[in-house]
């Protein structure tokens, strides 16, 4: 089954570290918290990336769901 990327709003603590580092695939809102641009990467190094954000996260916000 296919998976998105999608961020917990309720765990972020608006670190930046997803929109700094990976801007192909977050941007900041106004509030201050990540919104996710692309939530199905397809390719081999978006999807590295993703993990990449994942692993940086802070407060373990950002993480795979099922779509």
């Amino acid at each position: 089954m296919a998976q998105k990327l999608v961020v917990n709003l309720d765990k972020c603590i608006k670190a930046g570290e997803c929109y700094y580092n990976h801007p192909k695939l977050f941007k900041v809102r106004k509030d201050g918290f990540p919104d996710v641009l692309n939530a199905n990467p397809g390719e081999a190094a978006l999807i590295e990336e993703a993990e990449g954000a994942i692993a940086v996260c802070p407060s373990q916000a950002i993480l795979w769901v099922e779509a």
